[in-house]
């Protein structure tokens, strides 16, 4: 069995959607960070051929049926690489299905990720892999990197961005059903107008201290929060008892939700309030975690 490939939950600490491009995606801006200790995990063991699809494991296992991320990414792998040798492979589900926080598109990565860690064609390069996530979905490709960036375009833009090594976070997700088309429908809700003109790219971004974090998404939103409320109302309830936690320095949905987050600047301060938390509301998924 190969070393596990960690998948660690992404987070939207910013979302701005600019606009509607003539080829009906949107165009965005979007400061993102990943959770460094809360995420799934993906192992691969030499396999029989042909590929026989992934092994699901763990507390969200039974939240995937039918096609996933991680077989699309092993069909696409073995087209660059077809001689590469069979693999299985066993996805630990730790994180909610459809929340938010990226996790079909970070397992799809990881897979990438661990196909390549484990292939021995001189042919796969980093530039293959990021073709492959490109075609796997918006989220793929900086999930991928697995570190913060500035995403923008329709998420092929990545530009690295330098986080403070103290930035943690409060992680809750309320456990509600999730249509399949979520992402669809909240954009439909959002309605967002026609892009008229190229943004600019943004400037190369380092954050210091955790309040220059605070201070950038504070005058940053995420856009599709008011349409998301609307088709998940416990948003409300959740963004509520987040800004109530002692030491919350922000509260924000991640995504399209309906996962949220609150920042913080101690990991003691975030430890506790996810338990004080926990105590008032013992059916929610709630994780602290640092950010990078």
């Amino acid at each position: 069995m190969s070393k596990p490939e960690f998948a660690p939950a992404k987070i939207n600490l910013t979302l701005e959607i600019l606009g509607r491009r003539p080829d009906g995606y949107h165009e965005l801006r979007s400061l993102v960070a990943f959770a460094r200790d809360v995420g799934d995990v993906l192992t691969c063991t030499p396999g029989p051929s042909p590929y026989a699809g992934v092994e699901m494991a763990g507390p969200f296992a039974g939240g995937i049926s039918g096609a996933n991320l991680v077989d699309k990414a092993v069909a696409a792998f073995t087209i660059k690489a077809p001689n590469a040798e069979p693999s299985r492979l066993r996805l630990e589900k730790y994180l909610p299905v459809a929340s938010g926080i990226g996790g079909g598109s970070a397992d799809a990565a990881a897979a990438l990720r661990l196909l390549c860690a484990n292939c021995s064609e001189a042919s796969i390069s980093n530039p293959d892999l990021l073709s492959i996530a490109r075609q796997l979905g918006a989220d793929v490709p900086v999930c991928l990197k697995s570190r913060p960036v500035i995403m923008t375009g329709i998420g092929e833009q990545l530009d690295d961005v330098r986080l403070p090594a103290d930035l943690y976070a409060v992680l809750v997700n309320p456990g509600v059903s999730v249509p399949s088309d979520k992402t669809a429908q909240v954009f439909a809700r959002l309605g967002a107008e026609a892009l008229t003109s190229t943004p600019p790219r943004e400037p190369a971004l380092c954050f210091a201290e955790p309040q220059d974090v605070i201070a950038y998404a504070t005058t940053r939103k995420n856009d599709l929060e008011t349409p998301a409320r609307r088709l998940f109302p416990v948003i409300d309830v959740m963004l509520y008892e987040l800004n109530r936690l002692d030491g919350c320095r922000l509260a924000r949905l991640s995504g399209a939700g309906p996962t949220c987050f609150a920042l913080f600047d101690a990991r003691q301060t975030a430890e506790v309030a996810a338990a004080a938390l926990t105590e008032r509301q013992p059916d929610w998924w709630i994780r602290a975690t640092r950010l990078g």
